[in-house]
């Protein structure tokens, strides 16, 4: 799937990681955290972050892992038995309505394990592709790629692409695809799949309000720029809001 050109993802994402540099990406973090990443955790984080704000969903999570720490601690109330306490009653104090059905899911799937395939976790109820993603690449390291709403924004205006194409779906696979036909040339980049997600989502704060700040974007060739670039040497990224989800997925440190 060639939808978007391999040059010019190429040149946005190295324009865009060298603006980012002070951020650290996933992949290096994946390096230095991998044995306390935990699958659950992560399927849980993205699980609740549907329609949830980012200051939000990390004080939810942290309710919910420490009523629930690990998969056993939920799986064991899935199921209601001589009345004693169900998921759903134990997390309705914690999450709101509407994520009550995914947590029952979760509970359900994670009695053996969580799945480390793509089709068994969308066999979950309420995991879609993005939450997919999200699972094989943070919960699992897999060369996974989660696009939400703002990552699709940032390369509609980018490249200036029409209606139909503003789907993740197709967007994601174009995206892969890439990777996999350049992957040597995002090797001596030092980026990742996972670390693709990333820079766009970062770039989102940037792109993809009702007006975007065009005048702090280095990328070059943009088809929808307004305003010059300023110019500056780089992007001011609100880190504790990453920090906080980033170490929920991990396992507690020990003691």
């Amino acid at each position: 799937m060639t939808l978007l050109p391999d040059d010019r993802v190429l040149q946005l994402l190295s324009e865009l990681k060298t603006a980012y540099g002070g951020f650290t990406w996933e992949s290096a973090l994946w390096a230095e955290c991998a044995s306390r990443r935990s699958p659950y955790r992560t399927l849980v984080l993205f699980g609740l972050s549907a329609r949830t704000r980012d200051a939000l969903l990390a004080g939810m999570c942290r309710q919910f892992f420490r009523r629930f720490p690990d998969a056993p601690s939920l799986a064991a109330l899935r199921q209601a038995q001589d009345g004693r306490e169900s998921v759903a009653d134990a997390a309705r104090s914690i999450v709101r309505p509407g994520q009550l059905p995914i947590v029952v899911s979760i509970a359900q799937a994670v009695a053996q394990d969580v799945p480390r395939q793509r089709d068994a976790l969308l066999r979950i109820n309420g995991v879609g592709d993005k939450i997919a993603e999200c699972v094989l690449a943070y919960g699992w390291g897999e060369d996974a790629l989660p696009l939400d709403a703002n990552c699709v924004r940032v390369l509609e205006r980018v490249f200036g692409l029409e209606k139909a194409q503003r789907t993740p779906a197709p967007l994601r696979e174009s995206l892969k695809c890439v990777y996999r036909k350049r992957q040597h040339q995002f090797t001596d980049l030092s980026i990742a799949m996972v670390d693709i997600h990333e820079i766009l989502r970062l770039h989102g704060q940037v792109c993809c309000g009702r007006t975007p700040e065009c005048f702090r974007c280095p990328v070059s060739g943009c088809q929808s720029r307004r305003k010059p670039w300023g110019g500056s040497s780089g992007i001011e990224t609100p880190l504790a809001i990453w920090d906080d989800w980033r170490e929920l997925i991990n396992e507690p440190a020990a003691v």
